[in-house]
C-alpha cells in the first residue's frame, strides 16, 4: 500500500463521507508515524474564528477566500491512512502554509473549544507545553 510523506504545514485535499472532500493540513507529529491534521472550511456565520486565514502568500493556493480552522473535525493520520484518503489521481499535497501560519494554527488550537481534549492534550506535548 502507497504511504505519502507528511511534512509539517502540508495541506492534503482527502474524501469527507459521505460526499465530500476537504482541505487538512498538517499542524504536529503525534508519534512517530502520526500526524495530527486539522480541517480547512468556508468561514460561515456559526464558525469558530479563534484561527481565520486569508488568502495570500504564505496559506496553500487551495484558499481562495476567508476560511477558518475547524478544530472539531481534527484526525490523526499516518501517510498510508492519509494515501487510502486522496482522492483517486491526487497523490500530492495541495501546498504548504508557513511557518507563521503553521504557528497560528497551532495555537489557535491550544484555545479552541471545539479540539477534543486528545487532539489538544497532543499538540500541547509537541509544542513542549
Amino acid at each position: 500500500m502507497a504511504s505519502l510523506s507528511i511534512r509539517l504545514g502540508d495541506a492534503f485535499l482527502i474524501k469527507t463521507p459521505p460526499k465530500g472532500k476537504h482541505l487538512y493540513v498538517a499542524i504536529a507529529k503525534t508519534s512517530k508515524t502520526r500526524y495530527l491534521f486539522v480541517s480547512i472550511n468556508s468561514r460561515q456565520p456559526k464558525s469558530e474564528t479563534v484561527c481565520i486565514l486569508q488568502p495570500g502568500p504564505d496559506v496553500p493556493d487551495f484558499i481562495i477566500h476567508e476560511s477558518v480552522i475547524n478544530y472539531r473535525f481534527a484526525r490523526e493520520l499516518t501517510g498510508k491512512d492519509l494515501a487510502k484518503l486522496m482522492p483517486a489521481g491526487s497523490l500530492a499535497a495541495k501546498g504548504q502554509c508557513s511557518q507563521s501560519i503553521l504557528k497560528q494554527i497551532q495555537e489557535g488550537g491550544l484555545v479552541s473549544k471545539r479540539l477534543k481534549n486528545r487532539h489538544k492534550l497532543a499538540l500541547k506535548a509537541f509544542m513542549g507545553m
